[in-house]
């Protein structure tokens, strides 16, 4: 088990410093000026200034190395187009609106997604069924970004059920969750479905039927902790999915968190706060990941923690 552990933990830091640098390069090919318009109206002296604070008159490796040296130091950099606010003091600030709207949104999803796939393996081939799958195909076919837009202007505005954007009372959080919700639903609802048919068809089901023993003893007994074991294996991913997908509904919606500035860097070529919030958001993915994984193996004791599966 430790050396298990280990092993991952080398693999994320790897993960992570690949991810760094990709980023660190990429965003030195985007076209266009981090300083913007205050370039253009700065002579060449005072511009040469600009550039020389913010370290870009080095050439690119020294600019990588000096930039690499600082995350290991947990220092992401101050933002070009703010220089008084720092990128980690932007992620302390906007990140519990994103956690929060992301959890709530995955708990709404683990509960009626799972549920729904229950229903529907249960009653495979009925009416329950097929309007399980009904839901699931809608949520699948529209995205967050149609979907908070239309509850916005419909459920918000025009019908005045609940309030169409802001960040304040519990009220404010139904509609930008549900919207981050719906597509996640779908996926844990036609996964758990799936996985439920494939394991009531297993000889133990059959056995553990033909004992006489009850339904619920059967599902909640045998079947479930089975069928359950492909569905944790992709809620790591759906949870960081969810979380750091926030983008759309959090600018729809008004909301203060990580995606609502995600945006607005890459408007204005805010080169630090663009990276410094890709790292971190690639950092919660391998996290997740790692937290997975162990999970797995504790839900199912079969799955040895060697590296070997």
């Amino acid at each position: 088990m430790l050396k298990y552990v280990l092993r991952r933990l080398v693999y994320m830091i790897i993960t992570l410093w690949v991810i760094i640098t990709a980023t660190f390069f990429l965003m030195k090919l985007l076209p266009g000026n981090p300083f913007g318009e205050v370039a253009a109206k700065l002579p060449p002296e005072n511009l040469a200034i600009l550039k020389a604070q913010y370290g870009l008159d080095k050439p690119e490796w020294q600019q990588y190395l000096q930039y690499l040296g600082n995350v290991v130091q947990g220092d992401l950099g101050v933002s070009y187009q703010f220089p008084t606010r720092s990128v980690v003091s932007v992620i302390k600030q906007s990140f519990p609106a994103s956690l929060e709207l992301g959890v709530e949104s995955l708990v709404i999803a683990i509960i009626i997604g799972l549920t729904l796939g229950i229903i529907a393996a249960l009653r495979h081939n009925k009416w329950q069924d097929y309007s399980a799958m009904i839901i699931a195909l809608v949520g699948i076919s529209i995205p967050s970004f149609v979907l908070a837009p239309l509850l916005s202007l419909y459920v918000g505005n025009k019908w005045g059920i609940l309030p169409p954007g802001l960040w304040e009372g519990p009220e404010n959080r139904i509609l930008p969750a549900f919207a981050l919700a719906l597509g996640t639903i779908a996926t844990l609802a036609r996964m758990m479905r799936a996985s439920m048919l494939e394991v009531a068809s297993l000889d133990y089901i059959k056995t553990a039927k033909s004992k006489g023993l009850s339904t619920r003893k059967i599902v909640t007994g045998h079947m479930l902790r089975n069928a359950i074991l492909p569905v944790v294996t992709i809620l790591g991913p759906i949870a960081v999915g969810v979380i750091t997908g926030t983008l759309v509904v959090e600018n729809v919606f008004v909301i203060p968190g990580l995606g609502y500035q995600f945006v607005s860097s890459i408007t204005t070529l805010d080169y630090t706060m663009i990276t410094g919030l890709t790292i971190f958001y690639a950092a919660i993915l391998i996290v997740v990941m790692f937290l997975t994984d162990i999970a797995y193996g504790f839900i199912d004791p079969r799955i040895r923690m060697s590296g070997r599966r």
